[in-house]
């Protein structure tokens, strides 16, 4: 098997990597900072079996919830709206509006930590501040336009400031983030993806994490009062919810890619078993890589006939707060937990395949 990189998400047990925040600029959690593991070769990007490497994505039927989109990287904006619109066309209901940041970063400062002087809300690794003051202000202003109109300018000055802040230093990030508050407020929702010279290139990682951070957006929050998964601990909310953007992101760079989703799921199979052989991730489904070891959990119960991936990739099964979908009954999720890692290579680019146990159990 080769080794693969991979760009983890780290985030707290509260936050379920979607930032929570109330009026009066009270934040319930914090994002936590990306670890940045080395990125593909150019050999290893061209290896894989024809995933995705750039956000160009075909047109779709433009939704009723339009994106307001703030884009300072090179991505040119029609081809990043197509992917929004891509995406969501696959959402059976969406009860957000939705703002897109992207901005660029230098490269990672070293030793690697967190952002220098960092006096938001947001965490992240620390790159090369590179945007100009102007770009500054005007992610500022475009925000406050955005928020004013349902949460009020005081909130809405704040939470601008806060997000053109740490583009200002160079933070470097990937979230999604809800307002709470009024009701109307409560629909306000927005990305943010920094864009990093690796992300600059042919980058599968920010294929798959762009359709992740939108499918957060659409999900009711992992917590009471909605507990969407009917799951009754706290922690297997929280992987059963990054588990599902992962999921989706995955499916969506398959779609996109015009390929057999096996290949993309073996692909990421493949990466995530080099990890934990090479002791960088544990069997439990937390951090490191919760959404990515998640993912495959997901899969496994897909694959023994207890969850539908339309389920997941119509959003259904996550903005359901009114009880515990068959899918995730408590026998369901201990299979998945214990068993979600219990799967070997059948042959030398053969593909991945769940033990007998784990399918039967």
């Amino acid at each position: 098997m080769k080794t693969r990189s991979l760009r983890l998400t780290y985030i707290s047990t509260l936050a379920a990597g979607l930032l929570l925040l109330n009026s009066c600029a009270t934040v319930s959690d914090e994002p936590a900072a990306d670890r940045a593991l080395p990125s593909p070769t150019d050999e290893e990007v061209s290896s894989r079996p024809g995933i995705p490497t750039a956000l160009e994505c075909p047109k779709s039927p433009i939704p009723e919830s339009q994106l307001s989109l703030v884009n300072f990287s090179d991505y040119p904006d029609d081809e990043i709206i197509n992917c929004f619109n891509f995406a969501v066309n696959k959402i059976a209901e969406v009860q957000t509006d939705v703002m897109l940041i992207m901005y660029p970063v230098g490269p990672l400062l070293l030793p690697p930590g967190e952002v220098k002087n960092n006096d938001t809300v947001y965490k992240g690794a620390g790159f090369e501040p590179v945007m100009t003051a102007d770009q500054v202000d005007s992610m500022a202003s475009s925000m406050e336009r955005y928020l004013e109109p349902a949460c009020g300018k005081e909130e809405a000055i704040l939470q601008a400031r806060q997000v053109s802040r740490f583009a200002e230093l160079g933070g470097g990030q990937q979230v999604a983030v809800r307002m709470g508050g009024s009701e109307e407020c409560r629909k306000k929702a927005w990305v943010i993806l920094s864009i990093d010279p690796d992300r600059a290139g042919p980058s599968t990682e920010l294929v798959t994490t762009f359709f992740h951070e939108v499918f957060h957006t659409v999900q009711a929050r992992p917590s009471q009062p909605c507990n969407y998964s009917g799951a009754p601990a706290d922690d297997d909310q929280l992987w059963i919810h990054e588990a599902g953007a992962t999921f989706f992101g995955l499916e969506m760079a398959a779609e996109l890619g015009n390929l057999n989703s096996d290949a993309v799921w073996w692909d990421h199979m493949d990466t995530i078993s080099d990890l934990l052989a090479n002791q960088q991730f544990g069997s439990e489904l937390a951090d490191p890589g919760i959404a990515e070891k998640g993912a495959i959990a997901l899969r496994l119960l897909v694959e023994r006939g207890q969850l539908e991936t339309s389920e997941v990739m119509d959003g259904s099964l996550y903005q359901n707060c009114g009880g515990q979908p068959e899918a995730f009954r408590p026998q369901n999720i201990q299979v998945a937990k214990d068993y979600w890692f219990d799967y070997s290579e059948v042959s030398e680019g053969g593909g991945f395949r769940f033990s007998e146990t784990a399918l039967t159990r």
